[in-house]
C-alpha cells in the first residue's frame, strides 16, 4: 500500500482546498517541515482519518465536528480524499530514484477513497445551523463506487491493518513510537496473528480447549447419571452385606468426584444382591399363590352360607307379610267399591256443567243483544254533531297558519338584516385590531433592525478579542500530549515496583523452600544411615532368617544342621533389604529436590537484584523527566522533588489539574468562537430580510386603515335599512303567531279525534247487534242438546242428580285415586309375598341353617394370611426391580466412563501443553510459531541498530527458559548492551536510545512483511517527530539507515523541525500557517 495523492479542504488547520501529490517527490525519502503547530500532523491525521475514520494519535483521538477546520465559513463542506495504490508493484530499485511514476504504473490497482467528516453547516432556508453526519465513498479499480455499509471493512482489508496495527507499522505517530517496542507478548502476538496469518494455531488451542470441556462435560453427565442411579439402590435389612453397601452408596452419592474403584465394589456387591433377590421373589409368589387359593375358597364358602341365611330370613318374612294380607282384604274390597262411584258421580259432574254453560251463554247472549239495540239511535246522534265540530275547527287552523306565514316571512328577513350587522360590527372591531397591530409590527421591526446591526458590532468586536484560542489550544494540546507520556511513565514504574514486590515474595519462597527441603533432606539421611549400619549389623540374622533351612549347606560355614542359627533383635525384625533400597531411593530424590530448591533460590534472589537496580534506574530518569517537565509555579514548588512514585504521582495530577482547568477554559472559548463565526457567516442576510420586513410591515398599515375606514360605512348602511328595532322584537312577533297557530291545531286536532270515536262507538255497536242476532238461534239448540246428554249419562251411570251431588260434594278425585292406590298395593303385596315364598322355600329345601359368624371368621383369618404373602412378595419384587434396573443401568454407562477418561487425559495433556497452561511453561503454540518471526524481524531490526548505535546495542526476545515461568513473555524484548555485557528491558533505554530500538523494530517488521508474502504490503513509512532525541552522530546513523531503505520501493515521510534534517534530506514538503489556514509547497531536490 502506497500512497499516491492526498487531497484536503476545511479539514483541520487546512481551510482551503490543498493538494499533496507523493509522486512529485523524486526520493522516497522525504521531509515533512514547518513552525510548531504550522499543521504537519495534521497531513497524518488526514490520511489515517482517511483509512479508518479517526485522526492518527492515540492519545488525542479527534474525529467527527473536531476535525471542521475554523479557517473558512461553515458553510465549506469538510472532506480527504486519498489515491493510494495496492498490488503487485516491484521495487524501483536503485537507479529509478527519479521516477515515481513510473514506479506507480507498476502497480495493478488504484483506490480513491473520501471520507466526510461529522461537521456543521447553516440551513439553507432561516437561520441557525444543522449538523452533517460522517461519510464516506471508495472508487475501486475498476471505476465502481464500493457499498458504504461495508466501506470500513473492505479499506481494512485492503490495508490488511486494523488502525492501532497501522499505527505500530506503518505510521508512528507523534509520541506513541515506544507503543510497539514496549507492547507486552499478549499485545504483540495480536499483531503478529494479522501480519503473519498464525491465528491457525490459536483455532486449534481453542479446538483443543472445546474438545476437553465436551468429555468434561461428559465425565460430568455420567457421574450425575452414576450418581442418580445410585442413589435409588434400595438395600434389604437383613441383607449380610447391607452396612458395606450402604456406606459405598452413601459416598458415592454424595462425593463430587466418582471413584472408579467404588463403583466397582459397588456393582459386584449390586450383582449378588440381585442374585439373592431374585430367590427372594420366587419363594415369595410360592407361599402367595397357596394363601391366595386357601382365602378364595374360604371367601366363597362364607359367601354362600351368607346367601343360604337370607333365603331362611326371607321365607318366614314372607308367610308373615300373607297373613297379613289376608285380614286386610275385607276392607280393600269396600274401598274399591267406594271409589269405582266417586269415579261415576265425576263423570256425570262433568257432563252437567257442559250444560250449564251452555245455558249461561244463551241468556249473555239475549241480554246483550237488547243493550245494543237500545244504545244505537244515542250514538248515531253523537257522531253526527262530533263531525260538524271537527270542520269548524279545520276551518280556523287554515286562517291562522296563513297568518303565521306572513309574519314568519317579514321576521326571517329582519333576523338576516340584524345578523349581517353582528357580523359587519365584528369585521369593524376586527380590522380596527388589525390596524393597531400592523403599526406595532411596524414599529417592532424597525426596533429588530437596530438590534441587528448593534448585535453585529458586539459579535465582530467578540470574534477578535478570541482569534488567538486556536493557537493556545494548539499549545495546550501539545502540554496534554507531555503529561499523558510522563503519566505512562509513572505507571510503567508503578508496574515494575509491582514486579519487584513481586519477585521479591518469589525470593523469599524460593529461600523457604530451599530451608524446609534441606531440612527434610538432612533428617532423612540420617535416618538411612542409621538404618544402613543396623543392617550391616544383623546380617548374620537375615541370613539365617532367609537361608538356613533344615538339612541344607550354611552359606557361611557349610554345615547342614543349626542348633543355635543367629537371632534378629526385635526391634529390628522388620528391616529388609528392599526397604534400605527405597530408604535410599527416597535420600537421593531429597537430595535432587535441595539441590533444586537451591538452584531457584539463588535465580530468584539473581533476578531480584536486577530488577531492583532497574527500578532504581528508572525513578532516576522519571525525577529527572519531571523536572525537565513540569513548570516552574508555586503550587508545583511545595512539593520539591518527587522522591516516590506517589509524589511524582501527586505533583503530574497537579499539574494535570492546571491545565485541565485551562483546557475548560480554551473549550468555552473556542465554543464562543463558532458561535460567533456562525452568527457572522448569516448576519448579511438576516439585515436585508429584517429591512424588506421592515418595509413590508409599513405596506400592511396602510392596508389595514383602508380596511377599517370601508367596514364602518357598511356597517351604516345595514343599520339604516332594518324593519324592527330589535331582533327581539322581531322575534316576540314570530313567538305570538306561532303561538296562535298551534292553539288552532290543537283544537282541530282534538274535535277530529272526537268525531272519529263517535263514528267507530257507532259502527262497533251496529256490528255487535248483527253478531248477537246470528249466534242466538245455535246458542239455544247447543243447550237443548246438552240437557239431553245430562239426563243420559245420570241414566248409564246408575246415579241420581242427588246421589251424584252428594258423593261429589263429601269426596274429591283423588280420594278416589287413594282408595284405588290402596286396593293396587295390598295386591302387590300379595303377588310379591308368594314369589318370596315359593323362591325361598325351592332355595333352601333339604338344607340347614348355617352360622354366618364361624364362615367370616375362618375367611378373614385366610384373607389376612394372603396379605402377608401378598406385602413379603411385593417387596421382594420392589427390591429387585430397583436394585436390577439400577444394575443393568449402570453396568454399560462404567464401561464407557473408562473410554472416555482416557481419551480426556489425552486432551487435557495436549491442551495444557499447546495453551501454555503447563507450570513454570506458560508459553504457547502460537506464541512460539511467532518468536520464529520475531527472531527475523530481530534480525533485521539489529542490522540497523547495530549501525545507529555504534554496536553498543542489540535487541534480544526474553530467553525460552524463562518465557514461560509465571506469565507468558515469550515476545517481550530485552535489550543486550556490548559494554556491560548483560540483558535488560528496553523500558531501561534513554528516550533517543529508544526512539532508534522502536525505529529499527518497525523497519525489520516492515522487512520481514514484505518477505512473508502475506497479504500485507506496506511500501509506506510515516515517521513524526522523535528526532530532536538524538544527537548528532545517531541522527546522522538513523538517516543513513533510512535513506538505504528508501532506495528501494518504500516511502518514507519524516516530520521534524530539526534544522540539520533539512540539509541531509533534499526532498522537503514545506507547511506554512497564516489567518486563512495552512498551505504546502514542494521543495525537490
Amino acid at each position: 500500500m502506497r500512497p499516491l495523492r492526498l487531497t484536503m479542504q476545511a479539514f483541520g488547520s487546512y481551510g482551503k482546498r490543498t493538494v499533496i501529490d507523493f509522486e512529485q517527490a523524486n526520493q522516497n525519502l522525504f521531509l515533512i517541515t514547518g513552525d510548531t503547530g504550522a499543521g504537519k500532523t495534521t497531513i497524518f491525521d488526514a490520511i489515517v482519518f482517511a483509512l479508518y475514520g479517526e485522526a492518527s494519535s492515540g492519545m488525542n483521538k479527534k474525529n467527527g465536528t473536531e476535525l471542521q477546520s475554523q479557517y473558512v465559513d461553515a458553510g465549506t463542506d469538510p472532506f480527504v480524499e486519498l489515491v493510494f495504490a495496492e498490488g503487485a508493484g516491484e521495487g524501483r530499485g536503485e537507479d529509478t530514484g527519479t521516477n515515481a511514476e513510473a514506479y506507480a504504473e507498476k502497480y495493478r490497482e488504484k483506490y480513491t477513497v473520501r471520507r466526510v467528516p461529522r461537521h456543521v453547516r447553516p440551513l439553507k432556508r432561516g437561520t441557525g445551523v444543522k449538523e452533517e453526519s460522517e461519510s464516506v465513498s471508495l472508487i475501486m479499480p475498476d471505476g465502481t463506487e464500493y457499498p458504504q455499509k461495508e466501506t470500513d471493512r473492505k479499506l481494512e482489508e485492503i490495508v490488511g491493518l486494523t488502525k492501532s496495527q497501522f499505527m505500530q507499522v506503518a505510521m508512528i505517530a507523534q509520541g506513541e513510537f515506544m507503543e510497539l517496542l514496549r507492547a507486552k507478548s499478549d499485545d504483540k502476538k495480536l499483531i503478529f496473528r494479522k501480519l503473519f496469518h498464525t491465528e491457525l494455531y490459536a483455532k486449534i488451542v481453542e479446538e483443543l480447549g472445546k474438545r476437553r470441556r465436551e468429555k468434561q462435560q461428559e465425565m460430568g453427565q455420567i457421574r450425575t447419571v452414576c450418581q442418580t442411579e445410585v442413589s435409588h439402590i434400595d438395600v434389604p435389612e437383613d441383607d449380610e452385606q447391607a452396612e458395606e453397601l450402604k456406606a459405598l452408596k452413601k459416598r458415592i452419592v454424595s462425593s463430587d468426584r466418582l471413584s472408579a474403584a467404588d463403583m466397582e465394589r459397588l456393582l459386584d456387591g449390586l450383582e449378588r444382591l440381585c442374585g439373592v433377590l431374585e430367590e427372594r421373589c420366587g419363594q415369595a409368589q410360592k407361599e402367595y399363590d397357596g394363601a391366595e387359593r386357601n382365602y378364595l375358597e374360604k371367601r366363597d364358602a362364607h359367601t354362600a352360607g351368607i346367601q343360604l341365611l337370607k333365603r331362611f330370613e326371607e321365607l318366614e318374612q314372607a308367610e308373615q307379610e300373607l297373613a297379613r294380607c289376608a285380614a286386610e282384604e275385607t276392607g280393600i274390597r269396600m274401598a274399591e267399591e267406594k271409589a269405582r262411584k266417586i269415579s261415576r258421580a265425576y263423570e256425570i259432574r262433568a257432563v252437567y256443567e257442559r250444560y250449564l254453560d251452555a245455558a249461561r251463554s244463551l241468556e249473555n247472549t239475549g241480554k246483550n243483544l237488547a243493550e245494543q239495540e237500545a244504545a244505537l239511535p244515542v250514538l248515531t246522534e253523537t257522531c253526527r254533531a262530533a263531525q260538524g265540530e271537527a270542520a269548524a275547527a279545520k276551518e280556523e287552523l287554515a286562517l291562522e297558519i296563513r297568518k303565521f306565514t306572513q309574519v314568519s316571512e317579514r321576521v326571517q328577513k329582519s333576523l338576516e338584516i340584524f345578523g349581517r350587522i353582528r357580523q359587519a360590527e365584528k369585521e369593524v372591531s376586527l380590522a380596527q385590531e388589525a390596524c393597531r397591530r400592523a403599526e406595532r409590527e411596524a414599529e417592532d421591526a424597525q426596533k429588530k433592525m437596530r438590534a441587528l446591526e448593534e448585535n453585529e458590532r458586539q459579535w465582530r468586536s467578540q470574534a477578535e478579542s478570541l482569534a488567538q484560542a486556536e493557537i493556545r489550544q494548539e499549545r495546550w494540546q501539545a502540554e496534554c500530549a507531555k503529561a499523558e507520556e510522563l503519566r505512562k511513565d509513572i505507571e510503567a514504574a508503578k508496574t515494575s515496583a509491582r514486579e519487584v514486590q513481586t519477585q521479591r515474595n518469589t525470593a523469599d519462597r524460593a529461600r523457604q523452600d530451599f530451608a524446609g527441603a534441606s531440612s527434610v533432606y538432612e533428617t532423612k539421611d540420617q535416618e538411612y544411615e542409621t538404618a544402613r549400619r543396623i543392617f550391616l549389623n544383623e546380617q548374620a540374622g537375615l541370613i539365617a532368617r532367609e537361608q538356613l533351612r533344615p538339612g541344607e549347606p550354611c552359606p557361611v560355614c557349610g554345615s547342614l544342621e543349626h542348633p543355635r542359627p543367629c537371632e534378629i533383635k526385635e526391634e529390628h525384625r522388620d528391616l529388609s533389604r528392599e526397604a534400605l533400597d527405597a530408604a535410599e531411593q527416597e535420600v537421593g530424590r531429597l537430595r535432587q529436590r535441595q539441590e533444586k530448591a537451591a538452584s531457584a533460590a539463588q535465580a530468584a534472589t539473581a533476578l531480584l537484584e536486577e530488577k531492583e537496580k532497574s527500578l532504581r534506574e528508572e525513578l532516576l530518569r522519571l525525577r529527572q523527566k519531571l523536572n525537565e517537565t513540569l513548570p516552574a509555579n508555586e503550587e508545583l514548588q511545595a512539593f520539591g522533588e518527587a522522591k516516590t512514585l506517589g509524589q511524582a504521582e501527586e505533583m503530574l495530577g497537579v499539574w494535570k489539574k492546571s491545565f485541565d482547568r485551562e483546557g475548560g477554559r480554551l473549550a468555552e472559548e473556542l465554543k464562543t468562537l463558532k458561535e460567533l463565526r456562525g452568527y457572522l457567516l448569516g448576519i448579511g442576510e438576516k439585515k436585508s430580510a429584517q429591512k424588506t420586513a421592515a418595509e413590508e410591515a409599513s405596506r400592511k398599515a396602510v392596508d389595514a386603515k383602508t380596511a377599517f375606514a370601508a367596514k364602518q360605512a357598511e356597517l351604516k348602511h345595514l343599520e339604516s335599512s332594518r324593519d324592527y328595532r330589535s331582533e327581539a322584537e322581531a322575534r316576540a312577533e314570530l313567538a305570538g303567531a306561532e303561538e296562535r297557530r298551534k292553539k288552532a291545531e290543537s283544537v282541530s286536532r282534538a274535535a277530529e279525534e272526537k268525531a272519529q270515536k263517535a263514528e267507530s262507538a257507532r259502527t262497533k255497536a251496529e256490528a255487535l247487534i248483527s253478531r248477537y242476532r246470528s249466534e242466538l238461534p245455535l246458542q239455544e239448540k247447543e243447550c237443548i242438546q246438552r240437557k239431553d246428554s245430562y239426563e243420559a249419562v245420570m241414566e248409564e251411570k246408575d246415579l241420581s242428580e242427588a246421589e251424584w251431588k252428594e258423593l261429589t260434594e263429601s269426596y274429591t278425585r283423588s280420594d278416589a285415586e287413594a282408595l284405588l292406590g290402596q286396593t293396587d298395593a295390598w295386591q302387590k303385596r300379595k303377588t310379591a309375598a308368594v314369589s318370596r315364598r315359593d323362591a325361598a322355600k325351592a332355595a333352601a329345601e333339604g338344607q340347614e341353617r348355617p352360622v354366618p359368624e364361624e364362615l367370616k371368621q375362618a375367611a378373614d383369618t385366610a384373607e389376612n394370611e394372603m396379605k402377608d404373602a401378598r406385602t413379603r412378595l411385593d417387596e421382594a419384587r420392589s427390591y429387585y426391580k430397583t436394585d436390577a434396573a439400577v444394575y443393568k443401568s449402570l453396568k454399560p454407562v462404567m464401561e464407557e466412563r473408562g473410554k472416555i477418561m482416557e481419551e480426556h487425559r489425552r486432551l487435557d495433556e495436549l491442551y495444557n501443553l499447546l495453551s501454555g497452561n503447563v507450570t513454570g511453561s506458560r508459553m504457547d503454540i502460537e506464541t512460539y510459531v511467532q518468536r520464529c518471526y520475531l527472531e527475523r524481524i530481530l534480525y533485521a531490526a539489529n542490522r540497523r541498530f547495530d549501525e545507529m548505535s555504534a554496536g553498543q546495542f542489540e535487541l534480544r526476545m526474553f530467553d525460552i527458559d524463562k518465557a514461560g515461568k509465571g506469565k507468558n513473555r515469550g515476545l517481550d524484548l530485552m535489550v543486550y548492551s556490548t559494554v556491560t555485557g548483560k540483558e535488560r528491558e528496553v523500558r531501561t533505554l534513554s528516550g533517543g536510545e529508544s526512539f532508534m530500538a522502536a525505529l529499527c523494530l518497525a523497519l525489520g517488521m516492515a522487512d520481514q512483511i514484505q518477505e512473508s508474502a502475506a497479504s500485507v504490503n506496506l511500501d509506506m513509512m510515516f515517521i513524526d517527530e522523535g528526532f530532536g532525541s538524538l544527537d548528532e552522530h545517531s541522527r546522522d546513523k538513523a538517516v543513513r539507515v533510512l535513506q538505504e531503505m528508501a532506495g528501494g520501493s518504500r516511502l518514507i515521510g519524516i516530520i521534524s523541525h530539526v534544522t540539520e534534517l533539512k540539509q541531509e534530506i533534499e526532498d522537503q514538503l514545506i507547511v506554512r500557517k497564516d489567518e486563512e489556514g495552512s498551505y504546502v509547497r514542494w521543495q525537490i531536490s
